[in-house]
Parts: C-alpha cells; sequence; structure tokens
C-alpha cells in the first residue's frame, strides 16, 4: 500500500493537539504541524510500515519540537544586546613579553607552539617527544607561572 500526501491529512487532529500541548503559542503550534507535514511529504517514500503512518507523524513532531528547543537559546541570544562582560584587566603587551621571557624555556616554547602557532598537544608532544597528556599538564602550568608573572606586585 502506498501512501500519497493526502492521507496524511486524517492525522491532523492528533498533530494538533499534540502541538498544542507543547508549543508556547496557537501560532508555533500551527508553525510546528506545518514543518512536520512538510518534512513527512519529503520522505514519504522512506515509511516502510503505512499502517504506523500516526506514529511516525508524531514523532517527527517531537523531533521538530525538539530541534526548535536547542534553537530557542540562540535566538534568544542573538534578540537582543548581549550584557557587557566584566572587564579584566589585559597586561600590556611589553608586560607580557617580560613574563613569557621570565619562563623556563620549554614551558615557553609549549606556549608558543600551542597559542601562536596553533599545535595540538599531540602535535606539541610529537616534536618535542612527550606524551600529550605531559603535555597540557605542562600547558596547564606555564598558564598558572605566566598569570603569576603577569600580575601587579601588589596582587601576587
Amino acid at each position: 500500500m502506498t501512501l500519497d500526501p493526502h492521507d496524511l491529512m486524517g492525522h491532523l487532529p492528533e498533530l494538533r493537539a499534540l502541538a498544542a500541548r507543547l508549543a508556547r503559542s496557537r501560532d508555533e503550534a500551527e508553525d510546528l504541524v506545518q514543518e512536520t507535514l512538510l518534512s513527512a511529504v519529503a520522505s514519504l517514500g522512506q515509511l516502510r510500515q503505512p499502517e504506523m503512518t500516526g506514529a511516525w507523524l508524531l514523532r517527527i513532531l517531537r523531533r521538530k519540537w525538539y530541534d526548535a528547543l536547542r534553537r530557542r537559546p540562540r535566538e534568544q541570544a542573538g534578540a537582543g544586546p548581549e550584557p557587557a562582560a566584566p572587564e579584566v584587566p589585559r597586561p600590556p603587551d611589553e608586560s607580557l613579553r617580560a613574563a613569557l621571557r621570565a619562563l623556563p624555556p620549554e614551558e615557553r616554547r609549549i606556549l608558543e607552539l600551542r597559542y601562536f602557532e596553533s599545535c595540538t598537544s599531540a602535535e606539541i608532544g610529537r616534536l618535542l617527544g612527550k606524551s600529550p597528556g605531559s603535555i597540557r599538564s605542562s600547558l596547564f602550568y606555564a598558564l598558572r607561572r605566566l598569570e603569576t608573572l603577569c600580575r601587579p606586585e601588589a596582587d601576587r
């Protein structure tokens, strides 16, 4: 038995009922039903069990709903101005250069490879003959030491 798109209309009340329970508004529910039907018509040939059309449509609707939920935070984030992040004082370039020069040569090299040359831990490990885990550990301690060196004397 082959279904045609008009056969899906018999399931419209079920789809509308579920969409109304899930959505925040009537318009959102109608959009959800419309997206579900468009998706179902596009993939009608993939339906292997026509007797399960109702369950198949409800599953598509639920997936469309989950997609909408995942998109929501991104849409809300772009909707208005973002609150200003607290300003973190940045060291002047010269104090950063001085702090880098004060690091042990191996730590300085690891930081340079990671942050100036964008190498991964595995790549740095191969270059220096160390394991990636050892490189990550060295990065952690080098960054801590660099942070301490960049901090004003009064805060140390």
